[in-house]
């Protein structure tokens, strides 16, 4: 039996003098260096908040009387508004629970710059040169997000201000079908115990009539889709990617396929193979199998003899939704009078419509005698009424 005493090893630094290691002296390195972190992030967080304050007084002088800011230096978000305090506040209890929330769904690092938030009036909205037939769009350039819409859009746009800052830290650009799968997926959300929420939407009635005609296209040439062309097949495509990602939610992979598909960034810009090895398959059984389970995915509502459910009005074309240019005789809408000629409906029901195509997917989506929020544009400004939905057998 070896009853030698165990012998302490020691080291020698470069003079040649002998020393004990400490573990104290290691505790010590490593709180100095969390110490120093934390100032570090300290004083950019007082830099952020102090832009921050210079962004609300900037645009406070450009937009001027009218306007109100509040600024959120958690959440680096610059809030400028020239809605009514009611109005106000139903943003910023919208936007913050999402923000948290998305940090434990699939963006867990804050912005790492300010993002400023214009809710405007609709003059000034045109003036910024929005897109065509959009209520809110995200300027990444400017990081500016500047909305009519309090809904669907807004939310919309502020996932594409989350997603950007994460591809910025990472370096990457991201194809249109995950840019806009995500923002479409997480659009019409809810937040209920800090948690996300993804219902069905409108989108699933045409996507489900594509699947089963046989004329939705493939995953390869979705995820090969550059922004033009799935821009001018929008109507196709922007549910088509909505419902991928919505399947890889509900299969509890979207964190994932997310995360596989940036670490092969360099050797996958369509995503392909992350959406093979994330779900374990070749991409045609991945196909297969996303499409029998669209098929089996329930509409939102259907009865047996579908009522044709209506608004009541007549409407025309407006740069930012439908406007309201008269009633249909003895219709909910004429007697209730919640809606007024002249108004600019910009989404029913939280979903966003910007043509009579979507208005009727919109109020289809409802049932008949539903009372629903509509998002309009009256006097200038954006505002959220509730109004009853009429039927018209077919």
């Amino acid at each position: 039996m070896d009853r030698r005493q165990p012998v302490e090893t020691c080291k020698k630094d470069p003079g040649g003098m002998e020393f004990e290691p400490r573990p104290g002296i290691l505790a010590l390195l490593v709180a100095a260096s969390l110490a120093l972190a934390t100032a570090a992030a300290a004083a950019r967080g007082a830099d952020l908040a102090a832009e921050a304050k210079a962004l609300a007084e900037l645009n406070l002088r450009k937009f001027g009387e009218g306007y109100t800011t509040r600024i959120d230096n958690r959440r680096h978000l610059v809030y400028v508004s020239a809605l009514d305090a009611r109005a106000f506040d139903r943003v910023v209890r919208l936007l913050g629970p999402y923000a948290d929330a998305q940090r434990s769904l699939l963006f867990p690092a804050p912005f790492q710059w300010n993002v400023t938030v214009v809710l405007p009036t609709l003059s000034d909205y045109r003036k910024s040169h929005p897109p065509a037939e959009a209520s809110g769009y995200y300027r990444p350039a400017t990081r500016t997000l500047t909305s009519m819409s309090l809904s669907d859009v807004l939310v919309h746009e502020f996932t594409h201000a989350l997603h950007h800052s994460d591809q910025v830290r990472a370096n990457q650009r991201h194809p249109v079908w995950i840019s806009e799968g995500l923002a479409t997926l997480f659009q019409r959300s809810r937040v209920r115990a800090g948690k996300i929420e993804l219902p069905l939407d409108a989108g699933l009635a045409v996507l489900r009539e594509s699947v089963r005609q046989k004329r939705v296209r493939s995953l390869a040439a979705l995820c090969a889709m550059d922004r033009e062309a799935f821009s001018l097949d929008a109507e196709a495509c922007y549910p088509h990617a909505r419902y991928v990602m919505l399947y890889l939610h509900r299969n509890g992979k979207l964190r994932e396929f997310y995360e596989t598909y940036k670490a092969r960034y360099g050797s996958d810009l369509t995503g392909v193979v992350a959406l093979e090895e994330t779900l374990g398959k070749p991409l045609g059984e991945v196909e297969a199998d996303w499409r029998q389970w669209v098929l089996g995915l329930k509409p939102l509502w259907q009865p047996a003899r579908p009522p044709k459910t209506h608004l009541g009005i007549r409407m025309r074309r407006a740069p930012e939704g439908l406007q309201v240019d008269g009633f249909v005789r003895g219709s909910a809408a004429a007697r209730a009078k919640v809606l007024q000629v002249n108004d600019i409906i910009i989404s029913v029901a939280g979903h966003a419509t910007p043509t009579a195509r979507k208005l009727a997917e919109a109020v289809g989506s409802c049932k008949p005698g539903e009372v629903v929020d509509i998002e309009i544009i009256r006097d200038g400004r954006t505002k959220v009424v509730r109004h009853l939905l009429g039927a018209v057998r077919q």
